[in-house]
């Protein structure tokens, strides 16, 4: 059972050596790439941004492009920031006529591509693809970031292999821990030629030729039932197959403590995976309009499917994609339910939840609450207290606490 605390949880201390994760140190942001210099920046762009655009994945990979034959129509995957989409546009001038995709899961990286072509004042032309539409069957390269999530990779494996012609050559860099067993085994599952390199500048290269597979009839889909709720989500969306313990340790304080709280009549729920927050909220309070949250096409699918499965069809609810809630107007929610992520792929950082605990500040009406649940050694507290007049640790147990900021 949750307990309440007699003060707010004990915050890291930055100075030790307990975790260096919140260490600021400003990344580059001029990159010698292969084909040529680059000024590129994450998105949103920050000061004094602590991870950089690229990495030596990115590197290798335009280093292999240029000396593969020139493809017709290349596609790039999980380029999260544009590092490959820019390089390949400096590479292939609009003169050389060669087409580039990117197919992308975050509505992030779709800004970022915008961002930096213009920064670097590429104009040639590049369509990004949706994980849930087919990909155009003349791609005849394909260069991948390997992604974090296992489950993700096989759907584009899948994805590849149902719709490119069989041999087209695929290529694939990532730090060398993550080509784990299990991910070599994907690969041979749906590609032909598999060749994993040599360590070099701490990454591998996998190359490999897309095998024809047929789509499986499960759509890489999980469906399950908890809380009253039947759950449906896509693969790579965080917590598959199960409820994750954070949502439900928020779930039970809210359950107890919402009703001696002023009601909401607009609640967001921000960074909503497959929406479990906002749709749990719904049953309890059937009058509220509710809006999900998240920069994922696939999490918003999964919500959306939720909803229409749990809730119905209604005027009352909505799923949008968003960097956090970039395009909201100021003043216009009751009520934020927020459990927000401390990775971004394979980095750990809190600008996220920074940028969550801010935007939430904007869009609150005078008197809104934002609810939020957080591992215990993450300063969130410190965060919430410059951000917000009243910070509310309302429980916590070994692992979690719930906030309420007002």
């Amino acid at each position: 059972m949750p307990r309440s605390p007699a003060r707010p949880p004990r915050q890291p201390n930055k100075s030790s050596n307990q975790s260096d994760t919140w260490v600021r140190t400003a990344a580059p942001h001029l990159w010698d790439s292969p084909s040529g210099r680059l000024d590129l920046k994450r998105f949103p762009p920050r000061n004094n941004a602590t991870l950089q655009a690229w990495d030596a994945g990115d590197t290798w990979l335009l280093e292999s492009l240029k000396t593969a034959e020139r493809p017709a129509h290349l596609l790039l995957v999980n380029d999260s920031w544009g590092a490959l989409l820019c390089g390949a546009q400096q590479q292939f001038s609009p003169a050389h006529s060669v087409a580039i995709s990117l197919l992308t899961d975050s509505y992030l990286a779709g800004q970022a591509y915008q961002q930096n072509t213009a920064a670097n004042a590429l104009k040639g032309a590049y369509s990004t693809l949706s994980p849930l539409e087919p990909l155009p069957q003349d791609i005849d390269h394909v260069l991948m970031k390997l992604p974090k999530s296992q489950s993700i990779l096989e759907r584009q494996l899948a994805q590849l292999s149902r719709d490119l012609e069989p041999g087209t050559p695929l290529q694939v860099a990532a730090k060398s821990q993550l080509f784990t067993p299990g991910v070599r085994e994907l690969f041979a599952q749906y590609c032909d030629s598999v060749e994993v390199s040599l360590i070099q500048r701490k990454h591998r290269l996998l190359t490999a030729r897309v095998r024809t597979q047929p789509w499986p009839e499960h759509d890489f889909q999980t469906t399950w039932e908890e809380l009253g709720l039947t759950l449906t989500q896509h693969a790579g969306v965080f917590a598959r197959n199960q409820l994750d313990i954070g949502a439900r340790f928020m779930i039970e304080v809210m359950e107890q403590h919402l009703p001696s709280h002023p009601t909401a009549s607009k609640v967001a729920d921000l960074g909503c995976g497959n929406g479990v927050l906002g749709l749990v909220y719904a049953k309890w309070y059937p009058d509220a309009q509710i809006t999900w949250f998240d920069e994922s096409t696939l999490a918003v699918a999964s919500c959306q499917a939720n909803i229409e499965q749990n809730l119905g069809a209604s005027d009352q609810y909505q799923v949008l994609l968003d960097d956090c809630l970039s395009n909201v107007a100021t003043s216009s929610f009751d009520r934020v339910l927020c459990n927000p992520p401390f990775h971004q792929e394979h980095a750990m950082t809190d600008h996220i939840a920074k940028q969550m605990i801010r935007d939430s500040r904007r869009v609150l009406k005078p008197g809104g609450e934002l609810w939020l649940v957080a591992n215990r050694h993450l300063p969130y507290y410190l965060i919430l207290q410059k951000t917000f007049r009243l910070v509310e640790p309302v429980e916590q147990n070994s692992k979690f606490v719930v906030y309420r900021a007002v």
